[in-house]
């Protein structure tokens, strides 16, 4: 099948991995070309867009296309590691992310985003509330589903958290079956007792 040489909105959005919002943005700020088609319809050239996506570093092929794509935010390398290792080793619909800073996490968005953003709300300087209040006000990022993480969980860290958007809050050490259901994602138990699948 030839590849389509025009392409919608959302067929842009999709291959960039971010809203149809976000690429009218890019088109006002005068970064991404748009072309009318028969006088109405509001198209975008390939060739355009690989131009545009190579130029900012950005992958339209989606190698992770069907696959939900989560961003684990926390300061602590081993849990990150921990996090992604386990993500890859019970799941082949999921693919796992980890960044370190707030910063980090902020250019991540931009280039696309994830599905799911797992964060530390106790980042260093308000900084895990603060990206936390980005992710939801922003109209790129609003729909990016999030589940914080705390040191010590307590009713007002609850509070706070569901008050940012996020749609639980979780203790560290992370209870991996509450981790699971938080995410919307299901574990596969072996007979063992063993968990050997996230669906």
């Amino acid at each position: 099948m030839a590849e389509k040489t025009r392409l919608s909105a959302d067929e842009v959005a999709e291959l960039l991995m971010t809203s149809p919002l976000r690429v009218f943005e890019w088109v006002q700020q005068g970064k991404l070309h748009v072309h009318l088609q028969d006088g109405l319809d509001t198209v975008f050239s390939r060739e355009d867009l690989r131009f545009f996506a190579q130029m900012r570093g950005l992958n339209i092929s989606r190698p992770d296309k069907g696959r939900q794509r989560i961003l684990i935010v926390d300061s602590d390398p081993r849990l990150t590691r921990f996090l992604v290792d386990l993500f890859d080793t019970l799941s082949e619909t999921v693919v796992a992310t980890a960044v370190h800073t707030a910063f980090e996490a902020g250019q991540h968005l931009q280039r696309g985003g994830p599905d799911i953003v797992l964060m530390d709300l106790m980042l260093s300087n308000q900084e895990g509330i603060e990206m936390c209040r980005r992710i939801k006000s922003d109209h790129a990022t609003r729909h990016v589903r999030l589940v914080t993480m705390v040191d010590y969980l307590n009713v007002e860290q609850a509070q706070r958290s569901l008050m940012l958007g996020a749609e639980a809050c979780l203790a560290k050490p992370l209870d991996h079956q509450k981790l699971f259901k938080a995410m919307g994602l299901s574990m596969a138990v072996s007979k063992e007792g063993a968990a050997v699948k996230v669906c």
